[in-house]
C-alpha cells in the first residue's frame, strides 16, 4: 500500500498535468525550483505544510483537501476520460456563481437534447 507521501505525490502530479503545467511552472508559482517539485512528485521529498498550502492555491483547492484526496482508500484511476473530467471540473470551479448557473443550465439542455429521440 502506498504511503500518504506517495499518494500526495500522485495527487500533485495529476493536478499539475491536468492544468498542463510543468514542474518549473509550479515551482515558480510557489517559490521553489522545478526539480524540487519533481522530488515531491516522486515522493523523494515530503512537502512542508506551507508548500502544500501554496500548492493548494495553485490548484485552486486547499492543503487539507489535497491531503484528504491523497488519504482516500480507493485509488484514482488515471485515464484520458478522467483527465478530461478533471480538466472540465477545473474550468467549472473557476467560474463565477452566475456563470456556474449558466453552465449547469446549458448542460441540462444538452442532456435533454441527447435524450430526445432522433427526428426523421
Amino acid at each position: 500500500m502506498a504511503s500518504l507521501n506517495e499518494r500526495i505525490a500522485e495527487v500533485l502530479k495529476r493536478k499539475r498535468q491536468r492544468d498542463r503545467l510543468t514542474q518549473a511552472d509550479v515551482g515558480a508559482r510557489i517559490g521553489v525550483s522545478g526539480s524540487y517539485i519533481g522530488s515531491i512528485e516522486s515522493a523523494a521529498t515530503s512537502a512542508r505544510v506551507s508548500e502544500l498550502e501554496a500548492l493548494g492555491t495553485v490548484f485552486r483547492t486547499t492543503a487539507f483537501d489535497l491531503i484528504c484526496e491523497a488519504a482516500k482508500q480507493d485509488g484514482y484511476t488515471f485515464s484520458a476520460s478522467s483527465r478530461e473530467r478533471d480538466a472540465f471540473l477545473s474550468l467549472y470551479d473557476a467560474l463565477s456563481p452566475e456563470y456556474k448557473k449558466q453552465a449547469r443550465t446549458f448542460l441540462l439542455f444538452l442532456r435533454e437534447q441527447q435524450d430526445k429521440p432522433a427526428e426523421g
